[in-house]
């Protein structure tokens, strides 16, 4: 979901271990919607993105098409390997480096804050309230057994999410800390998202429920409408064609074309690519 992650807050999340991926495949091709009000009321969802995630070989490989970046989490060097096919670029980065990354930002946005709250005699002013509140997000949780709806809720942020359940622990940890990893790794390479610890706490519950999300609504303002809607369609196989883009995907990586930079170089040239 890394578009769709664009419009969250996220910070640091302390790591505990990296188990290895099972050696089981899965394939979870997913759908970004923005859904708004339309001007006779009626809601309306304009597609953001679609990605495709292969879960193969000890590796998840994230792909969106219209960017050309495949991202490859590989869990046990604790590193991304990360390629733009677009621009010829490929590059890697590290947990710890990210950490320190995360580390940094969060410390920039504590100190922000403080400065925002002494020109305003102490107080924060309401939107200063909500990233504030994000830093380390308190939820209130229900389950819903019945319709198997998990939905967490604070002042900010709303989470509606739609699960089905795991059939086996070890993929399924393998998928949750993709997720994790995932939602460090967005906030990083676009500095206008937030901060990871929201989606990590959504996490965080599914792990605790053994549950796959098929469907995530994220409302930034509890009491708005227009909200962020992401579709994870989850297969336990992979055809002749899965198969054919890993082949392709590696053969990049060992094709010698690819310009290596480091990770803060291909930063700049995403950033210089968005704006």
């Amino acid at each position: 979901m890394r578009l769709c992650h664009l419009m969250i807050i996220f910070c640091l999340m302390p790591f505990v271990g990296t188990p290895t991926l099972s050696a089981q495949d899965m394939k979870i091709r997913t759908h970004i919607y923005h859904v708004s009000p339309s001007k006779n009321g009626e809601l309306k969802s304009l597609e953001r993105a679609v990605s495709l995630t292969i879960f193969h070989a000890g590796r998840a490989y994230d792909y969106i098409d219209s960017v050309k970046e495949i991202i490859i989490f590989e869990p046990k060097q604790n590193r991304f390997t990360i390629i733009n096919s677009s621009r010829s670029l490929m590059t890697t980065v590290d947990f710890d480096e990210l950490r320190q990354i995360l580390k940094v930002a969060r410390h920039e946005t504590e100190q922000y804050l403080e400065q925002i709250a002494e020109k305003n005699g102490g107080e924060l002013p309401s939107s200063a309230h909500a990233v504030h509140a994000q830093l380390e997000p308190q939820f209130q949780e229900n389950w819903q057994p019945e319709s198997q709806t998990l939905n967490l809720q604070n002042n900010s942020i709303r989470y509606s999410a739609a699960c089905v359940p795991s059939d086996d622990p070890s993929i399924h940890e393998a998928y949750m800390l993709y997720a994790d990893w995932m939602a460090r790794l967005n906030f990083v390479l676009h500095p206008q998202s937030m901060y990871p610890d929201a989606r990590l706490r959504l996490n965080e519950s599914l792990r605790k429920r053994k549950m796959y999300p098929t469907e995530v609504r994220l409302f930034q303002n509890a009491n708005d409408k227009s909200h962020l809607r992401a579709e994870h369609r989850i297969s336990r196989s992979l055809d002749s064609t899965d198969r054919m883009m890993l082949t392709d995907w590696e053969s990049k990586l060992s094709s010698g074309k690819l310009k290596e930079v480091t990770f803060r170089e291909y930063q700049q040239a995403i950033l210089i690519t968005t704006r």
